[in-house]
């Protein structure tokens, strides 16, 4: 159920990625998310194979922690609807994952132009990585991703009479 007028509505368009996500934590003005890193083998064909999916549910799921907006009651136990915007989406996939690699390959060029040793090439491309991934990181720091998503609905966990719940 949405808890503003103001949401957008269920075409809001296929540049939005939508997912639904359960509290783990409300601390003042944040919310810790409990994120499933199979969230995507739901729908694949292949799931009861995949070595993966046994390698997921075996580990913790992942944490996001996002700004609570101003008047959202939302407790532990909860989940969440967010919307993403796809753009922002592949802003940190190509911080994460293009920006390295053409770093990498660009150095490994250079190094093999100007006709430097081989180790000399290798430590030239780890110095390139390195510096690659200071985008990435700095963009984590500044709650960059993390403030593209929007809460569009909160769904209530069900409670227990006598548990705090109603």
């Amino acid at each position: 159920m949405p808890w503003r007028d103001d949401l957008p509505s269920d075409d809001a368009g296929p540049r939005l990625l939508r997912e639904r996500l359960k509290v783990v934590a409300v601390s003042g003005d944040r919310l810790q998310l409990a994120a499933d890193r199979a969230a995507g083998c739901t729908a694949c064909a292949m799931r009861k194979g995949c070595g993966a999916v046994e390698l997921a549910a075996a580990a913790r799921p992942d944490l996001i922690e996002i700004a609570r907006p101003d008047g959202l009651a939302v407790t532990a136990g909860d989940e969440v609807e967010l919307l993403l915007p796809g753009g922002s989406f592949l802003a940190a996939v190509a911080l994460a994952y293009l920006l390295p690699t053409l770093g990498v390959v660009g150095a490994a060029a250079g190094g093999l132009a100007l006709g430097l040793p081989d180790p000399w090439v290798a430590l030239l491309c780890l110095l390139a990585l390195a510096l690659a991934l200071v985008p990435f990181g700095r963009a984590g720091r500044r709650d960059g991703l993390q403030n593209a998503f929007r809460i569009v609905a909160v769904h209530r966990a069900a409670r227990l009479p006598g548990c705090g719940g109603t």
